[in-house]
């Protein structure tokens, strides 16, 4: 009787370890079909390209990550385009023509505006040199077109004096299609400049 029950006690042992091992190797192997599934996925994403015995690597990633980025970048190159004016008509033109590219009709607008009021003529006889400092872009991407609002300082400086101007912009973003021109694949439309004061004269 006593080897009965010491062979039953010894059955349910070799059960447990049984079980406990079943469950053990289904854990590993469900971990291990996952991270090869994970590894192969993101192994299709690269792509290697031959030009003469190098290669190279590239990746493949969904637009919308580096989105925010893009966005950021294309609206401060905008404002630097814009807005930074040296006293070379000709400099003015090349910049101008090139933020054009990034804008819709707004921008000409308020180029147009800011002509028939003298301004960039102003600058070339005042020899006055003026630069943009970006201090920050929000950008909501949960909408679209995505929405960016612009905080930079304005400096214009004179052979005698200098000025800062806090200037704040709006601006809504459409996907189109890369260029050269356009090298983030985005243009902007309805822009507008929400406030411009002088905060410091010197």
């Amino acid at each position: 009787m006593e080897e009965l029950f010491k062979l039953n006690a010894h059955f349910r042992r070799v059960k447990l370890i049984t079980i406990i091992a079943l469950v053990s190797l289904s854990i590993i192997s469900i971990t291990a079909i996952s991270l090869s599934y994970k590894h192969s996925k993101e192994f299709s994403k690269r792509i290697y390209l031959i030009n003469k015995n190098e290669h190279f690597e590239a990746i493949a990633g969904n637009i919308q990550t580096n989105r925010p980025v893009e966005i950021n970048y294309h609206v401060s190159r905008f404002h630097e385009l814009f807005f930074t004016v040296m006293p070379d008509a000709q400099e003015i033109e090349a910049n101008i023509g090139k933020a054009f590219f990034l804008c819709d009709e707004s921008a000409k607008k308020l180029y147009d505006d800011l002509k028939e009021r003298g301004f960039y003529n102003d600058m070339i006889q005042g020899n006055v040199i003026q630069k943009v400092k970006i201090d920050s872009i929000v950008v909501n991407t949960k909408e679209y077109p995505y929405q960016a609002r612009c905080y930079s300082i304005v400096t214009q400086t004179r052979a005698t004096s200098q000025s800062e101007k806090s200037l704040t912009t709006t601006c809504l973003l459409e996907d189109v299609p890369r260029s050269l021109r356009s090298p983030n694949g985005l243009f902007m439309r309805n822009f507008r400049v929400i406030e411009s004061k002088v905060i410091h004269e010197k």
